[in-house]
């Protein structure tokens, strides 16, 4: 697997978790400029390096990795 899909998967991994545990929001640390499709989260916090924190809706990540997922098999990745 690359690293992309490693990432894919332990988000994916959160979510699920977050999911079964009855949790609304996950926290997500970003490093790097999101996509535009990626879901909108609360700012929690910027930190030193420019990472930002957010509080995000589960099922919405889960729903994103899904349309990530179909589009590549579209594409033939």
């Amino acid at each position: 697997m690359s690293d992309q899909s490693d990432a894919m998967l332990t988000l994916a991994n959160a979510c699920v978790w977050a999911c079964m545990t009855g949790n609304k929001t996950i926290t997500i640390t970003l490093k790097a400029k999101r996509s535009r499709e990626f879901p909108r989260g609360e700012l929690l916090s910027v930190g030193s390096d420019g990472s930002h924190n957010y509080a995000m809706d589960p099922v919405r990540v889960l729903a994103w990795i899904r349309d990530q997922n179909a589009k590549a098999r579209e594409d033939g990745k």
